[in-house]
């Protein structure tokens, strides 16, 4: 005799949840990356830098990521009691599992490949872009191991989601070995460029500034640790009700990462545009007062000359997008008779 549920029980629902937090992380990656996209666009046109194809590729399997966790999600069952949802509904959320399980680790994967890129881009020091290209190396290996294993975890695959059918390895060890290796390196790449930070010839502010910028990515060592928790203690045989919370962070986890991968950038950018602005406010300030203390001596006689400064675009290093150098500013010697002109910086 089948068992008996209370109705309550069984109309529990996680779901609008489920769809909120897996909605809010589309939202907030595309804002982000196209913000950085925009940011070093509008200085630099048609001047897009590896890193940033990176990124845009991480962004869009990251939001695909969250599109298959919406799709094969609440509407198969996630976010509501096992005994509530059909063994179809059950088949289908688990076939999205699989897929979604692939995803994760590419986005994850390719997030820091981006990060690191970025790093190997704005900081000039051999002995650390050998580090980088290692880190690199190391993640690269780390996503082809996880998506082998993971293609030939159940044989056969279909056994993912028809547990009756095949066999698996050890499904709970895997997620361990994913899980713990993700939040080392998440440590890692973080906190790779503080001591170069650190070291940079310029003020207190500026370098504690910078730090804050790039560390500010080991929140997402918080979510990835949060998560491990859930898989340390995922042993339960409601996996629609009791998954809500490890799929939710699971979302968010790239989420973060892009966040903060774009943060520094956006700063720099925005940084740079606000200084740029002050000069040229401060230039046209310069030149009205000049040219009303001119008009009050009255015209200049033939052969004389009235004195300004004409502001020219600004110049930066690929550096300063971070903010690692002050732009340099370019004035030319105004001449009012036209008949001589110097350029000075």
């Amino acid at each position: 005799m089948a068992q008996e549920y209370d109705p309550e029980y069984l109309a529990e629902s996680r779901v609008t949840l489920v769809t909120v937090f897996y909605s809010i992380p589309i939202v907030l990656m595309i804002l982000s990356t196209t913000l950085r996209l925009w940011a070093k666009l509008r200085t630099e046109p048609k001047r897009l830098a590896f890193d940033d194809y990176l990124m845009i590729w991480a962004t869009g399997i990251s939001v695909s990521f969250c599109i298959i966790g919406l799709i094969y999600g609440p509407p198969q069952g996630l976010g509501r009691h096992i005994e509530a949802i059909t063994s179809e509904d059950l088949k289908t959320f688990m076939m999205g599992d699989y897929i979604f399980s692939h995803l994760y680790d590419v986005a994850l994967a390719s997030t820091k490949l981006s990060v690191l890129a970025l790093y190997y881009r704005v900081f000039p020091v051999q002995a650390f872009r050998i580090v980088v290209i290692l880190t690199a190396v190391f993640v690269v290996l780390w996503m082809i191991t996880m998506e082998v294993v993971l293609g030939f975890e159940c044989r056969p695959i279909q056994a993912w989601w028809l547990a009756a059918e095949g066999q698996c390895l050890n499904l709970v060890a895997f997620a361990y070995f994913t899980n713990i290796t993700n939040l080392v390196s998440d440590m890692w790449i973080f906190a790779m460029p503080l001591p170069i930070i650190l070291k940079l010839q310029t003020n207190t502010n500026k370098r504690l500034t910078l730090c804050f910028l790039f560390s500010v990515g080991l929140g997402v060592c918080s979510i990835s640790a949060a998560r491990l928790r859930f898989v340390f203690a995922n042993a339960s045989t409601d996996i629609t009700w009791d998954a809500v919370p490890m799929g939710i962070l699971s979302a968010w986890e790239p989420c973060g990462g892009i966040l903060c991968a774009n943060l520094p950038m956006v700063y720099g950018m925005l940084n740079q545009s606000i200084r740029m602005s002050r000069i040229r406010h401060s230039t046209a300030h310069t030149d009205a007062s000049q040219s009303i203390a001119g008009s009050s001596r009255g015209r200049a006689s033939k052969g004389s000359f009235s004195q300004g400064w004409i502001h020219l675009k600004d110049s930066f290093s690929s550096h300063d997008e971070l903010g690692l150098k002050r732009p340099e500013r370019s004035y030319i010697w105004k001449i009012s008779t036209g008949t001589s002109r110097s350029s000075t910086q």
